[in-house]
């Protein structure tokens, strides 16, 4: 085994490790909302991927994560609106936040999408989300330290011009224009936060993955579909504890990631979100993340800067 192979096992066994102890927890204490699925998202971009995906400090990146929840289960428990008005509010506001953090940090949006998607109003919720997100840091601090991850200084991202807020504003139209019907006709996890996630990163014109959309997209419905089709199997079908299926989602997820070299963290969260979604959405969850991502990545390769005039 190569020492690059060699890192790389050490960085997936850990990315499993916090998937299992997230999952454990949560089946051993019968608390579903102890689960957070973008907590994948973070090891596969923090962890797993030979370099940190995103402008973010350490402290900023848990600081994001629990002002986002909490904002998530206060909407949940205090907005009037519909479920969809919900949605497009708590993503709204996150993409003030995101703009106004200094940072590209996007998985911050799910923090406070997925308990307005789920109903969640728990303060289990935010949390469990904090506490995982610090054993992120913690382990990826440690691996840095041992030499099996590359280091990487935080410089915050540059104010946003006018092309960062109007590319917002945009944003949040079209996620409105998707939600509302789809949400109305039952197809909400077309909009899966991971989803809003992956289309706030894919809008920006220097953004790798919209290179190679046809991949892209492959690769998060790749990831979707073994996890949904690992639940199905063991769970439902065998009986099999969630936390094996977890594991197996997240060691499936890894492999198509690396076989594709390319690490796409919401496809790591859309490879978990099978874990807490009822059951008998299992089988149509695949459809919904492809027409979902297909609509998202679409739409975001609509997201240009123009070129400044020749001289």
């Amino acid at each position: 085994m190569t020492k690059e192979k060699s890192r790389f096992a050490v960085r997936g066994a850990v990315c499993m490790l916090l998937a299992a102890l997230m999952v454990g927890a949560a089946e051993l204490l019968g608390e579903k909302e102890i689960i957070f699925p973008e907590i994948t998202a973070l090891t596969v971009g923090a962890i797993a991927a030979p370099k940190q995906s995103w402008r973010v400090s350490r402290v900023r990146m848990v600081l994001l994560i629990l002002i986002c929840s909490v904002i998530g289960i206060v909407i949940v428990r205090f907005s009037p609106l519909p479920k969809a008005a919900n949605l497009v509010s708590a993503y709204a506001v996150c993409q003030v936040l995101y703009l106004l953090s200094g940072t590209s940090f996007a998985p911050m949006i799910s923090a406070a999408a997925l308990p307005v998607l789920m109903g969640t109003d728990t303060i289990i919720y935010p949390i469990s989300a904090v506490t995982m997100t610090l054993l992120t840091v913690l382990a990826q601090y440690i691996l840095e330290r041992s030499g099996r991850y590359e280091r990487d200084s935080f410089t915050p991202v540059p104010r946003p011009d006018g092309f960062c807020w109007i590319s917002a504003a945009v944003r949040t139209m079209f996620a409105a224009a998707l939600a509302v019907p789809l949400i109305y006709f039952g197809w909400g996890l077309c909009v899966a936060p991971p989803l809003l996630v992956a289309f706030t990163e894919f809008s920006n014109p220097n953004s790798g993955a919209r290179k190679k959309p046809l991949k892209t997209v492959l690769n998060i419905v790749g990831c979707a579909a073994c996890g949904a089709a690992l639940r199905y199997l063991l769970c439902v079908l065998a009986g099999l504890p969630l936390t094996l299926s977890a594991i197996l989602s997240v060691t499936a997820s890894l492999a198509i990631m690396r076989a594709a070299k390319q690490y796409i963290p919401p496809a790591g969260a859309l490879g978990m979100l099978p874990m807490i979604i009822p059951a008998e959405s299992l089988l149509i969850y695949p459809l919904e993340i492809a027409a979902g991502a297909l609509a998202f990545m679409l739409a975001a390769l609509c997201f240009k800067r123009k070129k400044a005039p020749q001289e």
